[in-house]
């Protein structure tokens, strides 16, 4: 690894990172030299003890993103224990239940919204208080291809939610870039993080859609790692596309 993608001595906020795609984000940024603090609704220990084992810094705060409170105690947390704020990964979200908008209960729809879309502001205006005053920081959006063109079976709330996340992003970015603070999104395709329930036969036609293959968590974390890395200095308002070469 070259040393402009190091992270050597920064220290990381990501949320969700129990499982999946938050899971990887987590490792792969603390492969790069940062601490970790992980926010998520349950215990993150298989993550931190995946970090711990390789010679890395983790700790867990058991906290709901869409609670200003929380998100207030998990920036807290990471100046407590480490003294600063570098990177914020704003990666918890909610992509159920599936299905059309005439099937969605008001309860699914605002809950949905509160996760995935007040949640990245409640966690982004916590951290962005001491960039700001550092003068420097990096936060990274995970939105979603699906906020550019649905997906079958995929709630319109969620897709709605990773638009507007993308909107945040332009926002923050065109805010805060001039205090050092750089603001990114980034748009995975299909990432298998957990089992689908699909059949062989599901799964050899959704493969037709990816030329480069099914992606995985750790894909989006080395996408992640470069935008959170200096390398990415000069890119703020920016979106990334990680989607195996998927074009629909």
């Amino acid at each position: 690894m070259t040393d402009s993608m190091r992270l050597d001595g920064q220290v990381a906020i990501v949320t969700g990172a129990a499982q999946g795609i938050g899971r990887g984000i987590a490792v792969v940024l603390a492969e790069a030299g940062a601490s970790i603090v992980i926010g998520d609704l349950q215990a993150a220990d298989a993550t931190v003890d995946e970090i711990r084992s390789a010679g890395g810094t983790a700790l867990c705060c058991i906290m709901d993103t869409s609670n200003s409170a929380d998100a207030d105690a998990i920036v807290d947390l990471a100046l407590s224990e480490f003294g600063k704020l570098d990177i914020l990964v704003n990666n918890a979200g909610l992509d159920e239940p599936p299905g059309n908008a005439w099937d969605l209960e008001d309860a699914d729809w605002q809950r949905t919204i509160d996760v995935n879309l007040s949640g990245v502001f409640y966690c982004s205006r916590a951290a962005l208080k001491p960039m700001i005053e550092a003068g420097h920081g990096c936060i990274i959006n995970i939105s979603s291809r699906a906020s550019e063109v649905g997906a079958d079976g995929v709630s319109p709330a969620y897709s709605a939610t990773k638009a507007g996340v993308r909107g945040l992003t332009k926002s923050f970015s065109h805010q805060v870039a001039s205090k050092g603070v750089r603001v990114n999104a980034i748009l995975p395709s299909l990432i298998i993080s957990r089992d689908f329930g699909w059949s062989p036969e599901t799964m050899m036609e959704r493969r037709k859609d990816y030329p480069l293959g099914f992606g995985a968590p750790r894909d989006v974390g080395e996408a992640v790692r470069y935008l959170a890395s200096p390398a990415a200095k000069w890119l703020s308002g920016t979106e990334l596309r990680v989607n195996g070469g998927n074009q629909r």
